[in-house]
């Protein structure tokens, strides 16, 4: 049966010569000669990080329902997860990196990397990088396209390709994720950063903070701390707006009635959910899905 999180049209990494590597670059003229007008311009769900460096023109990227305005200088960074939507104008050109979450594992062979040292949950979806960082991110960027075009196969180069990534992405990370600071904000943001990772995979089941905390082996109070002095939320409200954040991507990106919808982020009855999407998205489904379609 076809769900109503299955409407969303996820997009996978999909290049059979660079599968093994899971990192391709590309020109946004190069993605508009690859992909159709109307699929750049459908919201999409990605399975890959996104990383745009913009160098021409001005437009706009939707990310999670959030529009960001793009310009020269700009960069853009789509988690895996998010659900995005393009909107491609012929004269924004810029350098685009997708990177698959396994690259980034291969690249270090610890799976800790991306959460400890990039904190990718922690970059904003855009940024304005000061000159100097930009002008060096971009040629890293080109150092990679060239090693990419170059790519035969060889496990030696798909290595080189991966620790490139790396590079790059730890260059941007000192500078975009939060600052670690004491040995106690360091804890705290490595506590979180785990609290995220499970609320990733369990929000559907509504769980309580209470689970959560048991599940990555700490106290409901201290996960609670550790949530506000990284984002300034409760670890509650965490929980609530990422439940709230995948209703509207439903509510605006598939068929699902509202019911429907409820029902699959563990809401028994839809007058629950409505109450709890009103709470928190502060209006009701209906008219959340009238505002945010054509």
């Amino acid at each position: 049966m076809k769900t109503a999180a299955s409407s969303i049209p996820e997009i996978h990494f999909n290049n059979p010569r660079l599968a093994h590597v899971g990192v391709e670059a590309m020109t946004l003229q190069e993605l508009r000669q690859r992909a159709s007008a109307s699929m750049l311009a459908a919201p999409q769900r990605v399975d890959f990080h996104h990383l745009l460096f913009v160098q021409e023109g001005r437009s706009r990227h939707m990310v999670d329902f959030v529009e960001h305005p793009l310009q020269p200088g700009s960069m853009l960074l789509v988690r895996a997860g998010q659900v995005q939507q393009w909107h491609l104008t012929d004269e924004l050109q810029g350098q685009l990196t997708l990177i698959s979450a396994e690259a980034l594992v291969s690249a270090t062979s610890t799976p800790a990397v991306d959460k400890e040292l990039l904190a990718l949950d922690q970059w904003p979806s855009v940024s304005t990088p000061d000159q100097d960082l930009f002008i060096e991110a971009t040629a890293d960027s080109r150092r990679l396209r060239a090693d990419i075009d170059r790519f035969e196969g060889s496990l030696i180069d798909a290595a080189i390709i991966r620790h490139e990534v790396l590079i790059l992405l730890l260059r941007l990370a000192r500078v975009l994720r939060g600052e670690v600071g004491t040995p106690e904000r360091a804890q705290e943001g490595k506590m979180y950063r785990l609290f995220c990772q499970e609320l990733e995979v369990s929000f559907k089941t509504r769980p309580s903070v209470l689970d959560l905390a048991q599940r990555i082996g700490f106290s409901e109070s201290t996960l609670s701390r550790a949530c506000v002095a990284t984002t300034g939320r409760t670890a509650k409200e965490m929980i609530d707006q990422r439940i709230a954040l995948e209703a509207k991507r439903l509510l605006v990106h598939s068929k699902a009635t509202i019911a429907e919808i409820g029902h699959g982020l563990g809401f028994t009855e839809p007058t629950n959910f409505v109450k709890f999407f009103r709470r928190v998205a502060l209006t009701t489904p209906v008219a959340f899905r009238t505002g945010h379609r054509p």
